[in-house]
C-alpha cells in the first residue's frame, strides 16, 4: 500500500474520524511504505562495504563489520538497506547479512558508562551495575545499542557485556573469487559484484580491530616496590620480595602496552629509589593510574589473600576496581580495599593504590605466587581493572 502527496490535510482528518484511514500526520511531500522492512539483521563478512544506493557502482560511505547488527529497513533485489548508528542508511549486499534475533545480556562489570551513542568520547546518559539485564537492539564496531529492564537506553562497550546470543545457523553464499600470489602470500579479492571482504592475507595473525586499543591515551606508572638495599620481605623459600615485584611488573607493563597505555616503571632494575620519588614520577607524568606492587607477610601462616590500599578516598574506585578483577584472576582471597597512610600513595596528587599480591608467609598463597603463570594472571587482573575504572568514570 503506498498513500503519496497528500496535500489536504483536513481531509485526512475526516477520513480518519469516519475510520476509512489511520495514518499519522504527513508533511506535503511525504511518502509512506507499508512494505518496508523492520527486522534486524547482522554482518556476517569480516568487512562489509555500505553504499549510497543498491548498485555496485554507487559510492561507498561507510564500512561495516562482521557481527554489527542494523535495523533492515527494505530490501531491493539483491540488495538491503540499513540504518547506521548515526541514523544514515545505505545499502549492503544482501548476501553478506543475515536475520538476527534480539539478544539478552547481563553487565558483566562493577560499572558501566551508558553514552548517547556508540563512541568512548559521547556524552554518558546512565551507568548499569554488575549484573544488570540489557536487550540489545544492534552492535556496530565494539558497542551495542541496549535497553535495560530499569529503563535505561543508549550505547556500551560490547566488552562489558555477556551475552546470551540465540544459535543462527547461517551457510556463508560463496563469492565469485580470483586468487593472486604477491611473494609468500596467498591472497583472495572476492569480486566486486558481491562488494563484501576486503582483501585479507594468509599471513596476517588476526584482523585489526575495529576500534582503537582501549587504554590508548592512558598513562600507567607501575612502582615495583623495594630494591637495592630495601629487601621487602621474603618468601617461606627464601625469596626476597623484592625479585618478585620488579618481574611481576615487567609481565604487567607488557600486557598494558599491548593495550595502548603508556607505562613508566619507578625502576627497571635493582636500585633503591626513595618513596617521594616514587611519587613524584606519578605526579610529574600526570598519571591516570599509579599502581605499586607488594608482597605481604603475617606472623600468623594461616592468613592469606590480596589487599589494595589508597590514601585518597578517590582512589577507592580504582583500589577496588584492580583488586576485585587481580582476585578474580588469581584465585586468591580477596581481602578488600583499605586506608593506609602510606608515603607512596600520600604524597600523589594522582589516582594511586597499592596493591598487596598474597601473603608469601602463608603456604598456599606462596606456591601460587611463585607459580610460571602467576605474573600473567595478575597483569590480566590488571588491565582488567584498569578498564573497569576508566569506564566507571
Amino acid at each position: 500500500m503506498l498513500i503519496s502527496k497528500i496535500r489536504n490535510i483536513s481531509l485526512i482528518k475526516i477520513l480518519t474520524i469516519l475510520g476509512a484511514i489511520t495514518v499519522p500526520f504527513l508533511n506535503n511531500q511525504e511518502t509512506v511504505n507499508a512494505d518496508k522492512a523492520s527486522s534486524q539483521v547482522t554482518v556476517t563478512v569480516p568487512t562489509l562495504n555500505v553504499r549510497e544506493s543498491a548498485d555496485i557502482s554507487s559510492k561507498v560511505i561507510s564500512r561495516v563489520h562482521q557481527g554489527d547488527t542494523f535495523a533492515n529497513i527494505q530490501k531491493k533485489k539483491d540488495w538491503a538497506q540499513i540504518k547506521l548508528a548515526n541514523n544514515q542508511t545505505g545499502w549492503v549486499y544482501d548476501a553478506y547479512i543475515t536475520s538476527a534475533e534480539k539478544m539478552v545480556g547481563t553487565i558483566d562489570t562493577f560499572s558501566l558508562n551508558v553514552r548517547e551513542r556508540p563512541s568512548a568520547s559521547s556524552r554518558v546518559v546512565g551507568y548499569l551495575k554488575s549484573g544488570a539485564k540489557v536487550t540489545i537492539y544492534s552492535e556496530q564496531a565494539g558497542w551495542a545499542k541496549i535497553v535495560s529492564s530499569s529503563g535505561v537506553s543508549g550505547w556500551v562497550n560490547t566488552h562489558y557485556v555477556a551475552k546470551d546470543t540465540p544459535s543462527n545457523d547461517h551457510t556463508q553464499p560463496a563469492a565469485p573469487a580470483a586468487k593472486k600470489k604477491s611473494g609468500n602470500t596467498s591472497e583472495m579479492k572476492v569480486a566486486k559484484a558481491a562488494d563484501a571482504p576486503m582483501t585479507t592475507s594468509s599471513t596476517k595473525t588476526g584482523l585489526v580491530p575495529n576500534s582503537q586499543k582501549p587504554l590508548t591515551g592512558k598513562t600507567i606508572v607501575l612502582d615495583p616496590g623495594h630494591g637495592g638495599k630495601d629487601n621487602g620481605t621474603k618468601s617461606i623459600a627464601g625469596t626476597p620480595e623484592k625479585s618478585l615485584n620488579l618481574p611481576t611488573v615487567e609481565v604487567v607493563k607488557q600486557k598494558l602496552e599491548n593495550a595502548g597505555a603508556q607505562v613508566i616503571l619507578t625502576r627497571t632494575n635493582d636500585t633503591y629509589i626513595p618513596l617521594a620519588q616514587r611519587a613524584n614520577v606519578s605526579n610529574q607524568n600526570h598519571a591516570d593510574a599509579f599502581i605499586s606492587f607488594h608482597y605481604n607477610w603475617s606472623n600468623d601462616p594461616s592468613v592469606n589473600g590480596i589487599i589494595n590500599f589508597y590514601y585518597q578516598k578517590s582512589s577507592n574506585t580504582l583500589a577496588t576496581a584492580i583488586l576485585n578483577q587481580v582476585a578474580k584472576e588469581t584465585k586468591l582471597t580477596n581481602l578488600g580495599t583499605r586506608f593506609n597512610n602510606l608515603d607512596v600513595l600520600r604524597n600523589n596528587k594522582q589516582p594511586a593504590t597499592l596493591l598487596e599480591l598474597g601473603f608469601l608467609s602463608n603456604q598456599h598463597d606462596d606456591a601460587i605466587v611463585e607459580s610460571s603463570n602467576y605474573n600473567h594472571n595478575v597483569a590480566q587482573g590488571i588491565y582488567l581493572g584498569l578498564l573497569d575504572y576508566f569506564q566507571s568514570k
